[in-house]
């Protein structure tokens, strides 16, 4: 186990270090074709080293897939992160309040939980233009995502701050004379940070797949900014699919960064 974890963590921190530096390891631009070698096979073509063949552009599979990581493993912590960090305050502040910040949050909370939150993402998104830019694109995508996702980890802070709450050692620093912020701040939010980092983990798979699933629906961010989302376009057509399989590249780079996520994320 502790193997097959530290293998993950490999697995991560190479991929972040695509994702933070893609011009360090690709090959080419992510624009530049290649026209003559249009769905090249992975190898040399015409002096062209091609480590995962081309697309029908003639564009380098690899090197589209180290600039798609930038948007897709990048923005989408910063979702989780906006998530979390309102779960946190909503979720923490019902529990430790109680009273009707308490009934408040969680009777808004149901709301959010009753929607069919990736349904919803795709409307909201199909009534914004198609042709935004696609910085503004990744930005409201992400945006829409954190702020739709906070109410399931919101009822388990709020859980554990019921439980953390009645604790002897809160008991004795009121006694002592400590306001709220200091025992929520010294003592209650750090005992939270292990089921904050299980979430980030456990839920960091889904936002990115809510970015690849609205990109190959093209809802997401379009053409030319690559993601892992919209390089699986082309599998919508079956000549693709059927005759070149190095397009699935993006695919196993998924199911890789998400099989460590998962990993890392289990308790020892």
């Amino acid at each position: 186990m502790k193997l097959a974890k530290r293998i993950a963590w490999v697995v991560l921190l190479l991929a972040y270090l695509v994702a933070l530096f893609p011009s360090l390891f690709a090959l080419y631009p992510p624009d530049r074709t290649h026209r003559e070698f249009p769905y090249a096979a992975p190898g040399v073509h015409g002096g062209h080293w091609f480590p995962l063949g081309t697309d029908g552009f003639g564009r380098d599979v690899y090197s589209r897939l180290c600039h798609g990581a930038t948007v897709s493993l990048l923005l989408a912590p910063a979702a989780v992160t906006l998530s979390l960090l309102l779960a946190l305050m909503l979720g923490g502040s019902a529990g430790y309040f109680g009273g009707w910040p308490d009934r408040l949050v969680m009777r808004t909370g149901e709301v959010f939980l009753a929607l069919p939150w990736f349904y919803f993402v795709v409307a909201l998104r199909a009534a914004l233009p198609l042709q935004l830019n696609p910085g503004v694109a990744a930005f409201v995508l992400f945006a829409l995502l954190g702020c739709l996702g906070w109410a399931a980890p919101a009822r388990l802070f709020r859980g554990q701050m019921l439980q953390l709450k009645t604790q002897e050692y809160i008991a004795a620093a009121r006694a002592l004379g400590a306001g709220h912020v200091r025992i929520l701040g010294v003592h209650l939010l750090p005992s939270l940070w292990p089921t904050v980092r299980t979430q980030l983990l456990l839920t960091l798979p889904a936002y990115i797949l809510t970015e690849v699933n609205l990109s190959f629906l093209g809802l997401g961010i379009l053409e030319p900014t690559p993601t892992w989302g919209n390089l699986l376009v082309p599998l919508q057509n079956y000549v693709v699919l059927h005759s070149y399989p190095w397009m699935f590249a993006p695919a196993i780079a998924l199911v890789m960064v998400f099989l460590a996520l998962h990993s890392v994320a289990e308790r020892e």
